[in-house]
């Protein structure tokens, strides 16, 4: 990524990276900052940097997304219990929250 790229599109330094929330805001940040580049006919070394940088946000976001479900797939199916599984997650054992006589 050229150096005006990591100046203009400051990227978080924690430990584990940026969340998914940050990764989701740049990634429309990015693709708005396209579009107007795009409608000024700006050269192509910038929206092909732009277009590279949208596309590792957007694989970046899709394998979050992805591992993300999977784990919740396997807490679901551990959650479906087996003889030596005797403790369920409370969400499956209590109704949802809500404000009873309203509505």
């Amino acid at each position: 990524m050229p150096n005006y790229d990591e100046k203009a599109y400051r990227m978080t330094r924690s430990k584990d990276g940026p969340t998914l929330a940050e990764q989701k805001s740049q990634l429309a940040r990015l693709k708005q900052d396209l579009e107007q580049f795009t409608s000024r006919q700006a050269g192509g070394a910038i929206l092909g940097s732009l277009k590279e940088r949208i596309r590792d946000l957007e694989g970046s976001i899709a394998r979050i997304e992805n591992a993300r479900a999977l784990d919740r797939e396997a807490r679901r199916n551990g959650d479906e219990g087996g003889p030596g599984n005797t403790v369920r997650a409370t969400s499956s054992r209590f109704p949802p929250r809500g404000t009873p006589g309203r509505g």
